[in-house]
């Protein structure tokens, strides 16, 4: 199936994201993450922050490989997880946006583009969004079609 615009991906990264913060910022931070066990709602917010940190870091110094990549420090309450987590999705959205999805970039995958990043990372989104949903009990319809960023 050909791929979405390039554009696409970072609208869906966007909103996803903005989605998963959403919910989040309203639950509990204790509640149980469903289809992840042993994951608290705070754990999965941190978890895409980080994801998003690093690869946010990958897009901007273009590493050979990521052994150079320091660890963020968690934040020790709900709020400081939330604005941790608004710095990384905008700094993804904005590094992506910046470099062209042809560009070489360090992947764990075949693929060594951005686009790679951003086809993973919109997908990433998504699915944790889902998670989100499931651990507040909010669960929206998820996008279909290629409209709706199936690849």
């Amino acid at each position: 199936m050909p791929r979405l615009d390039p554009s696409t991906y970072l609208q869906h990264i966007s909103s996803e994201s903005q989605r998963f913060r959403d919910v989040l910022a309203d639950c509990d931070p204790r509640a149980d993450v469903p289809s992840c066990p042993d994951w608290r709602a705070d754990d999965l917010l941190w978890h895409l922050g980080e994801v998003q940190h690093f690869w946010t870091w990958v897009v901007t110094n273009r590493p050979k490989d990521p052994e150079a990549y320091d660890d963020p420090e968690r934040p020790g309450d709900h709020a400081g997880l939330l604005a941790f987590y608004d710095r990384q999705y905008a700094g993804l959205v904005d590094a992506l946006g910046k470099a062209e999805p042809t560009d070489e970039a360090w992947t764990w995958s075949q693929d060594h583009t951005v686009g790679f990043i951003a086809r993973r990372q919109a997908h990433e989104a998504l699915i944790h969004r889902r998670d989100a949903e499931l651990t507040a009990g909010t669960v929206t319809s998820l996008p279909v079609g290629r409209e709706g960023g199936g690849e």
